[in-house]
């Protein structure tokens, strides 16, 4: 009987997910959004600001929800970028799964950028990104149940719901574009940046039932600075702003980094506040321009009252061709 009213339950969301009207359709979202550069703005495509990778692999997995209804709401996402003089080309994969239906939304994505700043320059970068690719929404209604399944004897899974879909997926081009100023500081004390972005800016049709429901747009804003106190010890203090048709989103952190002597890993360690929803714990290892990371979030809202105070977890990994240590002061992160 339980499952019963948890898979009715989450078809109810889906269906206010999916139906017409005023609608508050949102992307997903990362907790340590600095180590998922193309999916926050794609002017970082293959854009690494004095550093000499040959290449930037970025892996990042998110869990979370698992006490609502037993089955973790989940993201995960991969991309690959690299530089080609003043330009970055590179690819990403996203996908999330919700709630017993497994409503997924999957994201592939091209994307390009160009330095407007000459190659000569080494104290100001400013970048410029395009992202092209598809949007895939879909879900699975053999794990649901219906009221026309519950008889005299209880529910039987096996009897026909009597529910017609007209369909179980929906593909759409999506666009995106981005802009990004970083300042590096000859005397290596401090190295901001800020960035800008928009995504589904051709606002796609999201609607199952052929309604013009549309995706809206998701407009982005980031900043951070690295501040160097000494040759071992730095703070990035960052900050998020995201908004969406109505939801927005505020994230502010710090993140301390700490060089391990006689050794090339640094280690790091933070925390950071989204506002009226949790406080994130950040732990992790970097060597060069590779980073592992891991972050817990503790809900603060009201949901905590039925999913406790863990909300989610989060590990993200950043590879790079080059581990060795170089220059600190123009970090491959945001």
């Amino acid at each position: 009987m339980k499952s019963y009213y948890f898979s009715l339950a989450s078809f109810f969301v889906f269906v206010l997910s999916c139906g017409q009207g005023a609608l508050q359709a949102q992307d997903f979202h990362l907790s340590q959004y600095d180590m998922a550069p193309l999916y926050y703005n794609p002017a970082h495509t293959g854009m690494y600001f004095g550093r000499n990778d040959p290449f930037r692999l970025t892996s990042n997995y998110r869990s979370q929800w698992q006490k609502l209804q037993g089955k973790p709401y989940s993201s995960v996402a991969v991309s690959y970028d690299m530089p080609f003089d003043r330009f970055g080309a590179g690819i990403m994969v996203m996908d999330h799964i919700a709630g017993d239906a497994n409503f997924g939304t999957m994201q592939i994505a091209a994307s390009g950028a160009y330095s407007i700043t000459p190659e000569t320059s080494r104290e100001h970068f400013l970048t410029v990104g395009l992202q092209l690719g598809i949007l895939q929404k879909r879900y699975n209604t053999g794990d649901l149940l219906f009221a026309s399944q519950y008889g005299n004897d209880g529910l039987d899974p096996n009897l026909a719901s009597g529910e017609t879909f007209q369909r179980d997926r929906i593909t759409r081009f999506d666009a995106g574009m981005g802009v990004l100023y970083k300042y590096a500081d000859p005397d290596r004390r401090f190295d901001p940046s800020v960035g800008f972005a928009v995504y589904h800016v051709n606002m796609p049709k999201e609607s199952f039932t052929g309604g013009n429901s549309r995706l809206p747009m998701r407009w982005t804003a980031t900043a951070a600075c690295q501040i160097y106190f000494t040759d071992e010890f730095s703070i990035r203090p960052n900050a998020l702003f995201m908004y969406q048709r109505k939801a927005m989103e505020i994230n502010a952190g710090i993140l301390a980094f700490y060089a391990v002597k006689d050794s090339p890993y640094e280690l790091v360690a933070g925390a950071s506040w989204r506002r009226k929803d949790a406080i994130v714990t950040h732990l992790g290892l970097k060597q060069g321009s590779s980073v592992f990371r891991l972050s817990f979030d503790l809900v603060t809202n009201d949901l905590k009252r039925y999913g406790g105070v863990r909300g989610g977890f989060e590990l993200g990994i950043i590879y790079s061709g080059l581990t060795k240590s170089g220059p600190r002061v123009r970090s491959a992160a945001l």
